[in-house]
């Protein structure tokens, strides 16, 4: 029997249950059976905010490692909506919209590489069902490059659409978002920002499947942009904790630092911000 999108984000879904303590288990319910018209989303279904999946996308087969992280790029995106509950959330405008979907990119590519590394389930599609004997993935970083095809494959399928809209990032300023939430992972995973990891990742998720669109990468958010996006992604999630340590509770003490929702205020921000800044300029890149 063929390993399908569905069997995917089920594994993902089990371990990112295994994030969490016994007694504050998430009950993240998701449906395989949406309109084809729409990939993937998080609806309200019978009272539940709900992850749900286009059937044609649930019932495609997965044949590789980057059909494997085509699936979870796309499913991890609606996972972190679930996980910072942004349906609680009233836009107030398009930019409120670009917040939250920017963080959903960033902190899905977290959780996608949170459950590659730590966790069974999705480990176990990647040495057991997905294995060949050519090759053998001793660790999250080993797959980079075929998660940087998939990449390359969802900004041209989803991404390109999706940008036609004022509430989602630019195409491209998408791709960046996703290579930035590669590199946080591993920074949070190793315990510190190593420069060869960092010029490693960044090769493969981004300098490499978009090597030909790389002189327009440049053009699209001016320094005010991303300071009012950056200051609303704050401002939201700080106000979907409602004064709470998190927002999903429970999230296991060796895990906060990777998937935690705790969020931290403007000042304390702006304080790591120029402390990762210090470290990249100290590599002889200016930043």
């Amino acid at each position: 029997m063929s390993l399908t999108n569905k069997d995917v984000i089920t594994a993902f879904i089990q371990d990112f249950k295994s994030m969490h303590r016994d007694d504050l288990q998430p009950d993240v319910v998701c449906d395989f059976d949406g309109d084809p018209a729409q990939l993937a989303q998080v609806i309200p279904i019978g009272g539940k905010p709900t992850l749900q999946f286009s059937y044609l996308f649930s019932d495609s087969s997965v044949n590789d490692y980057t059909d494997l992280f085509y699936c979870l790029i796309i499913a991890g995106h609606e996972l972190a909506h679930w996980a910072n509950a942004h349906t609680k959330h009233l836009d107030k405008d398009d930019l409120d919209s670009k917040a939250i979907e920017i963080w959903a990119d960033f902190f899905g590519t977290r959780l996608v590489f949170t459950a590659v590394a730590r966790c069974t389930n999705i480990k176990a599609i990647i040495t057991g069902r997905l294995r060949t004997p050519a090759f053998e993935a001793a660790g999250p970083d080993a797959l980079l490059p075929n998660y940087g095809t998939a990449l390359r494959r969802v900004y041209d399928n989803v991404f390109v659409p999706a940008g036609l809209s004022p509430k989602y990032p630019s195409p491209r300023e998408r791709a960046h978002i996703y290579a930035a939430g590669v590199t946080s992972f591993f920074y949070r995973h190793l315990g510190q920002m190593h420069q060869g990891m960092t010029i490693f990742a960044l090769r493969s998720v981004l300098l490499d499947p978009f090597k030909d669109l790389l002189d327009l990468f440049q053009d699209d958010v001016t320094p005010d942009d991303s300071d009012e996006l950056s200051y609303r992604n704050i401002e939201i999630h700080l106000g979907l904790k409602q004064g709470r340590p998190l927002i999903t509770p429970g999230v296991l003490p060796e895990l906060n630092q990777l998937v935690g929702t705790h969020y931290l205020g403007h000042a304390e921000n702006k304080v790591h911000r120029e402390e990762l800044r210090d470290k990249v300029r100290a590599w002889g890149v200016d930043v």
